[in-house]
């Protein structure tokens, strides 16, 4: 597995960011509905005085995301005051009901999502709900001074609720007959991300795997060497069924469609899950409408169509990410967490709630009175992101950015993709690497995605603010054993005597073997926070101090800061 880091000493001065192309995709029609969105086209949105004019992306148009303490009583009627005034809408706080089903506790956690609903003034002609024209609304009353109680600041905390996509290359939508690769200059016409797909047109190539899976040392020997076993946050599909991760599935009527075994090296917490299914009721039923719920840990459909039967673009996402730290570090646990759709879409305010889970699970880890350590989390990789549609400023998406800086200052890393559109344009959460955090704090680092021959691949985003490369392209991994597509495999009858055999050709999309070939910076953001994570366990066998049972936070930011550090000065 190759990792380096990239450091700003080193960068090319003749190296930028360009935050003028495209980056985002000419998504289906039939996708944006399924989820509620809508593609923000800068020549034909209002724009706020004295705000940018913004870029393009894909947006839930009936949410915003609210930090809670403007969901306050004062701070919330005037926001609803000047909306219904000026665009005949309001936003709903939400208000799920929780549902404690384990030995927890999950500290609650209040939504920053809130729909938005129609509320016409009397003699008012209605408009169509959209979030953007809410939220110009408000940007132009605060730059005005016509918002009581709640500042331009507070406004700028105030963003779209972003359709997040996965970090894999996609047969379909987002390579397979979309303008972002399919139709572009840039990669259209050349071998750019040719070699990365079957002749399918599907990036997943089935394969066969001759080895077991390796050697994951007890909980015992964990807490011998390392003082616990490290865990690992992965924040996506969910899994599916695999022996190497000790996940089966269940064949009785009546039961979940999957369970783990003693000792798995996946672990799923219902009780978060439980969360984000609940925040996302209560979006709907407030209005949110169209939108698709995360209902539980496991990762499926298998497909949105079933009368074409073609494998969802997502789908063993996650399996394939819980293998790369089953073979890279095999002591680790992973905690699975689903918050995307098979379809290969996340929602940003979905995204934010689970960071936010993980680190009240983190809070009560480093509780000064009873420390938990079997409760902490030492990483989080994200293998999703979206295009800023203002990304000259981060404040506009302070919301995501607030729930990544509480991990951080908890001493948990979060390393994320850096996206595979072959852009500059900056890619976020990755893309909040840059700038530098200070110093004596923790760096979100972005991962773009090398080659098996160490070259940068053709499909990776790149940039300044890309801070770190690792393997990402045609690697070998986990994927779930229980899916086998609607396509075929050609088939070829002989004569051989008296009898007749069929002898069959690949068959694109049958990963019964369990195992996969794939492509994107996916796979190189948990091929990075893997390899850290062995670099903290090394440090933890060298140095008592540096032990995984510190409880604190600063004990957590001084054996990640560790890693990192030790890391960089390898490869120099």
């Amino acid at each position: 597995m190759e990792c380096y880091f990239v450091s700003p000493d080193d960068a090319d001065p003749s190296d930028h960011d360009d935050d003028s192309g495209l980056g985002v995709a000419t998504l289906p029609l039939g996708l944006l509905a399924r989820h509620g969105a809508r593609v923000l086209n800068p020549s034909a949105v209002p724009v706020a005085n004295g705000w940018p004019t913004p870029k393009t992306t894909v947006y839930r148009t009936r949410t915003l995301l609210v930090p809670p303490r403007l969901q306050q009583d004062q701070p919330l009627g005037s926001i609803n005051d000047l909306l219904a005034t000026r665009v005949g809408m309001r936003l709903v706080p939400l208000r799920p009901d929780y549902r404690a089903i384990g030995p927890g506790p999950i500290p609650a956690v209040t939504p920053v999502t809130m729909v938005l609903v129609s509320e016409p003034r009397p003699g008012q002609i209605p408009l169509p709900v959209d979030a953007w024209t809410a939220l110009t609304a408000l940007r132009d009353a605060a730059g005005r001074d016509e918002l009581p109680d709640v500042s331009r600041a507070d406004v700028q905390e105030i963003s779209l609720e972003h359709l997040m996509r996965g970090g894999t290359l996609t047969g379909s939508p987002e390579i397979h007959g979309s303008p972002e690769i399919h139709g572009s200059p840039e990669i259209h016409g050349s071998a750019a991300s040719a070699g990365y797909f079957s002749a399918s047109g599907d990036s997943r190539i089935p394969v066969q795997v001759y080895l077991d899976a390796p050697y994951r040392p007890s909980d015992a020997e964990c807490e011998d060497g390392y003082g616990r076993r490290p865990v690992v946050a992965v924040l996506d599909t969910g899994v599916r069924a695999h022996p190497w991760l000790g996940v089966v599935r269940e064949e009785a009527q009546g039961t979940p469609p999957y369970t783990t075994v003693p000792d798995a090296s996946v672990h799923v917490d219902l009780e978060m899950q439980h969360v984000i299914y609940d925040t996302g009721y209560a979006a709907q039923q407030a209005g949110d409408q169209p939108r698709v719920l995360i209902a539980g840990p496991w990762d499926g459909p298998v497909t949105s169509d079933p009368l074409v039967g073609e494998v969802n673009d997502a789908l063993g996402h996650g399996t394939a990410i819980a293998g790369i730290f089953r073979q890279a570090v095999p002591a680790a646990t992973v905690l699975s967490v689903r918050i995307m759709h098979s379809d290969d879409i996340v929602y940003e305010g979905d995204l934010v709630t689970a960071l936010h889970l993980v680190s009240g699970q983190v809070a009560l880890a480093q509780d000064d009175a009873q420390p938990r350590p079997d409760l902490m989390v030492d990483a989080v990789s994200l293998s999703c992101g979206y295009f800023c549609e203002s990304a000259q400023d981060v404040t506009f998406t302070s919301v995501l950015k607030g729930a990544i800086d509480g991990l951080l200052a908890q001493g948990v890393m979060v390393v994320a993709a850096a996206g595979n559109s072959s852009v500059r344009r900056r890619y976020y959460p990755a893309a909040f690497a840059d700038p530098p955090s200070p110093d004596g704090t923790l760096p979100v680092i972005s991962v773009g995605a090398l080659n098996p021959n160490c070259s940068r691949a053709a499909f990776s985003d790149d940039g300044r603010w890309v801070t770190a490369w690792a393997s990402g392209a045609m690697v070998i991994t986990t994927f779930p054993t229980d899916v086998n597509g609607a396509l075929q495999p050609a088939a070829e009858e002989h004569a051989n005597g008296h009898h007749h055999r069929t002898r069959e050709g690949l068959d694109p999309d049958d990963f019964r073997s369990g195992f996969v070939c794939w492509s994107g910076t996916s796979f190189a953001a948990p091929a990075l926070a893997a390899w850290l994570t062995q670099a903290m366990l090394a440090a933890a066998v060298a140095d008592d101090g540096l032990k995984l049972s510190g409880p604190t936070a600063a004990d957590a930011v001084a054996r990640a800061t560790h890693a990192i550090t030790c890391r960089q000065q390898q490869e120099s």
